[in-house]
């Protein structure tokens, strides 16, 4: 009787653990037959047969209402598969990008016991910024060989978001042990030796400008201007809650000319300001001043105000938009080019694959210069590539136009001035080592004008290492 009700077990439709069961009359209750039925069901579910488990066990229970090991069982089989579809359905919103929905799936799975659960709940918390709610989660995952890794490595990005730099590293070494977290992790890791809530940063650079005094397009080539520099920059950035919450930070800067001493730059600036939220969702306020000198001299003084925010439109897009107001002090001889220059942005970032990111933007720029001839209107467009090409190297491309017209005529010369300008700038980076950055960059510029006076063309590339520590 056994074997042929395990065939029809086999050959039926699997059965609903949670399902009513229906028990037979106190007077026709078999325990005899309940017990082998039992048995069996106990042996199919250490072999990990849930569905022949849960027919045994209720063909137990229909013929024995009082077998309680029996009902237990089916009860434990029952928040099993409860905790199974929840997880599905889990995944299923996480990969459709509702993290929310996904979360409350992952919660109600992990009430079944499902240390899987666990840690894809922790990770969703991760990327909705909720990183209080998402270590509790990962601690559990990790006590499962299975997951302690990725674990690790989820708590590793959450040390390197705070700016707990040593902590990130360590965990995301350690979860190098999966080969496949590996080339990622190792990345980061190296990356986390360069983060944490202070960050000082020294970057030495040489290069070659082809057009140092802007020499019109149209004059003889003998006299177009070009020179190298050398030049040297530090900085130090602090944020005591990561990169969440307030910071502040100081940069020093100079660079030399080869020939033209005149053009020599030397300056200092500060700045401080808060960020709430990171990533593709955030919102930036900073106030900065900047002082420099040219040619030895006292050149400019500015004060300046930075508003940005960026807002996750789906499918790994975002929106941005910024402003920058720079109230400009230039020397005295200069004066009348100070005023008020403020530029906007409004921007759409896409992830193009893994490691790419595309952005487009339009841009609009106003300088309030205190001589109407010298103040100016300029817009138009701007695209850039960043990609990731491997842990070590990075690319950057951007591309811009931009039309630039001025507010009054300019007695001197007669007419309203018009320009036009094509910009492009590439970046590659390099890391040599975990703190050592080799850093090749070119920019170059085409300036059409109404006037021949002010087309130019102008090549500058340069060549630079960057060394990085984070501390604490």
């Amino acid at each position: 009787m056994l074997a042929a009700a395990l065939v029809a077990l086999a050959l039926g439709a699997a059965p609903d653990p949670c399902a009513p069961v229906a028990s037979a009359a106190p007077d026709a209750a078999d325990p005899g037959a309940a017990a082998e039925y039992r048995a069996v069901g106990e042996s199919e579910r250490r072999a990990g047969n849930r569905d022949t488990a849960a027919a045994a066990f209720r063909d137990a229970l229909a013929r024995d209402p009082a077998d309680a090991t029996s009902r237990a069982a089916l009860a434990a089989l029952c928040a099993e598969a409860k905790a199974g579809s929840a997880f599905d359905r889990g995944v299923r919103l996480m990969d459709a990008g509702d993290r929310r929905g996904a979360v409350a799936a992952f919660e109600e799975a992990r009430a079944g016991g499902d240390r899987s659960a666990a840690l894809l709940e922790g990770i969703c918390l991760y990327e909705l910024g909720e990183e209080d709610r998402a270590l509790p989660l990962l601690d559990e995952a990790g006590k499962d060989p299975d997951h302690a890794e990725a674990a690790r490595f989820f708590q590793g990005l959450v040390a390197l978001r705070r700016g707990r730099s040593d902590e990130a590293a360590a965990l995301l070494q350690a979860s190098a042990a999966d080969r496949h977290l590996a080339p990622l992790a190792l990345g980061l890791s190296r990356l986390a030796r360069r983060e944490g809530r202070l960050v000082l940063s020294v970057l030495a650079e040489t290069g070659w400008d082809s057009n140092v005094d802007l020499t019109p397009d149209g004059a003889p080539g003998a006299a177009r201007a070009g020179d190298g520099s050398a030049g040297l920059t530090a900085l130090a950035h602090y944020a005591p809650m990561g990169d969440t919450g307030p910071f502040a930070q100081v940069t020093a800067h100079a660079r030399e000319q080869l020939t033209y001493d005149a053009l020599d730059i030397a300056g200092l600036g500060g700045a401080a300001g808060v960020q709430a939220g990171r990533g593709r969702q955030f919102l930036l306020a900073e106030y900065a001043y900047e002082y420099r000198e040219l040619g030895g001299a006292p050149y400019l003084s500015a004060n300046a105000l930075l508003g940005e925010g960026r807002l996750a439109v789906g499918g790994g897009a975002s929106a941005g938009l910024t402003w920058l107001a720079r109230l400009e002090s230039f020397r005295a001889a200069d004066a009348p080019y100070s005023g008020l220059h403020q530029l906007g942005e409004a921007d759409l970032t896409l992830e193009a694959g893994p490691r790419a990111l595309v952005t487009l933007a339009w841009r609009l720029g106003l300088d309030g210069a205190r001589d109407p001839a010298l103040s100016w209107w300029e817009t138009g467009p701007r695209a850039a590539l960043h990609l990731a090409a491997t842990p070590r190297l990075r690319l950057g491309l951007e591309l811009a136009a931009s039309q630039r017209t001025y507010r009054a005529v300019d007695l001197a010369l007669g007419v309203v001035r018009s320009d036009r300008y094509l910009d492009a700038a590439a970046l590659l980076e390099w890391d040599l080592a975990e703190r050592w950055t080799l850093r090749l960059s070119a920019t170059a510029r085409k300036a059409f004008s109404n006037l021949p006076d002010f087309a130019y063309t102008k090549l500058a590339p340069t060549i630079g290492l960057a060394y990085t520590i984070g501390l604490f």
